[in-house]
């Protein structure tokens, strides 16, 4: 509870405003304290002076005693010699030894409170005049004033204190309302949106940084139950097929030949599935940064001439031509990179463009670079891709051709997502157009030593 209380945002704010308060209030008791003793030691002061200037004037008739300013009871008068002794003194009342030197003094005799000061003349026979009057009027006023302002600033204390919990609760309490969208949020309810409309300036900034990160997460939920749908189909589709042959050869007694041919279509299924497999365990580590790399610096021409020479006899089955074109290419085109993970990302293009493209036609590969990109760019003539399938090409499983026309191919929608993080993993990216049976993907790999190895 302790700790709690320590933390809470609303108890650092109300003590911070009640200490604010507590200063202000204070200061003022103290100057409004200051202000009247002041206004009394002046206004003491003023008149004391002028009755000096009187007592002054009528000096010489103080050995007879006759001047009616020297025997009215207007003040207390202490007349000094120039050597220091008393001469005159209109009361009975003591001087205070401190007077002879001091020009000002408070003391109290008796009970009673005065304030007294000593005037410097220029006298042949005296050297100072004191005069001193009554306070307890002064310090009556003075102490009652004290009582006004301590009862004052005692309850404007506990008045701003209040009014700090009441601002403070009131103005927290679009933290309240933000806490109440946010407890709705669950896996099942991820669409849950914080409304920021009427929430201050402060929290809007927080409350959209609140919605982005619940669409990244409802995103990623969104594709971690595609992917595991996904996944579950492709695995189960090989299975079944081989479970339905296996049913069928079993039903009845077959010749070894039809044995044989059961087992080979058993056989690609089970390829199919190591396949899938094995492309999904690389797409995620290569995802994760967890496939060991061997960088190094390579020319883009040692990337792809192996590749060109792997697929030649399938380009011979379709009178295709595969060409190297070098535009701007500077520095040779040295990449550092993986070989192994770059070949593989080309052949993955290398392979879907020799499948869609048109017999006797040309698959051009583009070799060209700038200051931090070299870009390899794989252009055939063919089959288009759909508008509709270019922004999804890369996801996981993901097929253009839903219908499977392309029976050639035992992946499983894996290649294109798996090129895709490999160029990511050498710090680059990937796009692709298909306009008017052009189809052409483009590889921009970071030349810098910086990649993400």
């Amino acid at each position: 509870m302790k700790l709690a209380l320590k933390n809470s945002m609303a108890t650092k704010l109300i003590a911070m405003y009640m200490a604010s308060s507590f200063i202000v209030l204070a200061s003022f008791t103290l100057i409004v304290q200051y202000a009247i003793k002041h206004h009394f030691y002046a206004q003491d002061y003023q008149l004391l002076n002028s009755k000096f200037l009187t007592v002054a004037a009528t000096l010489d008739d103080l050995q007879s005693n006759s001047s009616p300013v020297l025997t009215e009871n207007f003040a207390f008068l202490w007349v000094i010699n120039h050597d220091g002794k008393l001469t005159y003194s209109n009361s009975t009342l003591a001087l205070p030894p401190a007077l002879s030197v001091q020009n000002a003094l408070e003391w109290k005799d008796n009970g009673h409170s005065y304030r007294g000061f000593r005037f410097k003349m220029q006298h042949p026979q005296y050297d100072a005049i004191v005069l001193a009057i009554n306070m307890d009027y002064h310090k009556s006023f003075i102490n009652e004033l004290d009582i006004v302002l301590l009862w004052t600033f005692l309850i404007s204390n506990l008045i701003s204190g209040a009014y700090a919990i009441f601002t403070v609760k009131k103005g927290l309490s679009p933290l309240q309302e933000l806490q109440s969208y946010l407890d709705k949020v669950s896996i099942q309810h991820l669409d849950v949106r914080v409304p920021n409309n009427k929430l201050p300036v402060e929290l809007s900034q927080l409350v959209a940084t609140q919605n982005k990160m619940l669409d990244r997460l409802q995103c990623g939920f969104s594709r971690l139950s595609e992917f595991s749908s996904d996944i579950a189909h492709e695995l189960k589709t090989p299975l079944t097929n081989m479970m339905t042959q296996t049913q069928v050869a079993l039903s009845a007694a077959r010749t070894p030949v039809e044995y044989q041919d059961v087992l080979g279509s058993n056989a690609e299924e089970i390829e199919r599935l190591n396949k899938t497999i094995k492309d999904t365990l690389y797409l995620a580590k290569s995802e994760n940064q967890l496939l060991h790399s061997n960088k190094e610096p390579l020319k883009l021409t040692t990337i792809i001439q192996p590749l060109i020479e792997f697929y030649e006899l399938l380009a011979e089955d379709k009178n295709v031509t595969i060409d190297i074109v070098e535009l701007n290419l500077t520095e040779d085109g040295i990449q550092l990179g993986d070989k192994q993970m770059l070949q593989r990302a080309i052949s993955n293009i290398l392979s879907n463009a020799l499948r869609h493209c048109d017999s006797n036609s040309v698959i051009t590969i583009q070799l060209s670079s700038d200051d931090d990109y070299n870009a390899i760019k794989i252009i055939n003539t063919g089959e288009p891709i759909p508008a509709s399938s270019l922004p999804y090409l890369f996801d996981r499983f993901y097929r253009a051709d839903k219908s499977r026309k392309h029976t050639s191919s035992v992946g499983a929608g894996l290649g294109l997502a798996i090129t895709k993080s490999i160029v990511q993993a050498h710090g680059g990216d990937i796009s692709v157009s298909s306009i008017q049976r052009v189809t052409a993907f483009s590889l921009m790999l970071k030349k810098t030593t910086a990649a993400l190895f």
